[in-house]
């Protein structure tokens, strides 16, 4: 067997696949008082060790809510079911709310908590990028406003929670006793992102959540004004900047390259 086979068998022995160990076994060497046996064993625990730890570390609270117990066992379902493909750690878990959503349907509230925990998680990490200055928009034309739209900080992101997963989070990180899971009355949208190099989020009413939305997929600003009060907008853009939302302008005669004003960086 060459090395590039005997790593392959390896790997796939590490990810789950009992059988190569026979394979790999015989290639490998007893020493310093170590048994082959008990080498392959610590490079199959140490593997999942660490993805355990990654998850731990991004899903505190998630940790918090479940407890050691049934957190390790839900890890070990989603490592099995869910290799890394990561070159960084940091990066393994986007999926890990959906294996809470399909192994504990009776328990959405998890799922969720998870998925806050997540998008926490990524809108700390998030490339850096400028930061709009409402200045620049006073150089914008008539012409330009009527197609402009804004740029997302790559920090931002949204959910929608049908249960009571803020409350539970607030109660987990005050180090409170968290309340019942309650469904809420109506679903409802949460918005999240980086401000002065911290995680941030807050809920979101139905037509902020749909005018953020439609600017993340490209809608012009002036669309989203025409479905609301000009004061509605208008609080809504300065709200924005100065929460660090946006990062730029795109307007019809430069839709490739957003248009910053002494923009900053964080």
């Amino acid at each position: 067997m060459t090395l590039r086979h005997l790593q392959d068998s390896l790997q796939t022995y590490l990810l789950g696949e009992a059988e190569e160990r026979s394979r790999v076994l015989p290639l490998l060497e007893d020493g310093r008082g170590i048994s082959r046996e008990l080498r392959l064993h610590v490079y199959h625990h140490a593997y999942r060790a660490r993805l355990r730890e990654a998850l731990g570390n991004v899903f505190e609270r998630t940790w918090s809510y479940l407890g050691d117990v049934e957190f390790a066992a839900a890890s070990t379902r989603h490592i099995e079911a869910h290799p890394s493909i990561w070159r960084n750690l940091r990066d393994y878990g986007a999926d890990f709310p959906a294996t809470l959503r399909a192994t504990m349907p009776e328990d959405p509230e998890v799922a969720e908590l998870a998925t806050m925990d997540w998008n926490l998680h990524i809108a700390f990490d998030a490339p850096n990028a400028p930061l709009l200055d409402p200045a620049g928009l006073a150089a914008l034309s008539e012409e330009d406003w009527t197609s402009a739209g804004f740029v997302l900080h790559p920090s931002v992101s949204m959910a929608i929670f049908e249960w009571n997963a803020l409350e539970v989070w607030h109660a987990i990180d005050q180090k409170k006793t968290p309340p019942p899971a309650r469904r809420l009355p109506q679903p409802m949208a949460h918005l999240f992102w980086r401000s002065a190099l911290a995680s941030r989020f807050r809920s979101l009413a139905d037509a902020e959540y749909a005018a953020l939305r439609d600017l993340a997929a490209g809608a012009a600003f002036a669309a989203i004004c025409e479905r609301v009060t000009p004061e509605q907008a208008g609080a809504w853009l300065r709200a924005w900047i100065a929460d660090e939302l946006l990062s730029g302008v795109v307007t019809a005669t430069a839709p490739a390259h957003p248009v910053t004003a002494d923009a900053k960086n964080i």
